[in-house]
């Protein structure tokens, strides 16, 4: 008995009529034919519309990150603030600065 290699191998285990049927036809239905029947058409306005919305909404978002980040900024200073007599009075002003910066604007 001959030595097999892989492809003899694996070339016994196909069996010929599995691997020749045609494959079955797959049925279009003629009612959705064209793009245009599923899509609305589309024009640029409504493109730069939703463009301008999805831009306003990351400004929005940008700037309640930037706000969290500045409040964390600012209570980490207070954490690392050394105590002492006049600790009190630093961290006042700390929070003091976060303050008036909401009252300017």
């Amino acid at each position: 008995m001959p030595i097999k290699d892989i492809n003899d191998l694996i070339r016994q285990g196909i069996i010929p009529g599995r691997t020749t049927a045609p494959k079955p036809k797959e049925e279009v239905n003629p009612k959705y034919t064209e793009m245009g029947d599923v899509v609305p058409p589309l024009s640029r306005g409504d493109f730069l519309r939703v463009w301008k919305e999805d831009r306003a909404e990351l400004v929005k978002v940008k700037e309640e990150n930037e706000k969290i980040v500045k409040e964390r900024n600012k209570l980490r200073k207070v954490m690392q603030t050394t105590y002492s007599r006049d600790w009190p009075s630093q961290v006042s002003a700390i929070l003091k600065e976060g303050k008036d910066d909401k009252t300017k604007s």
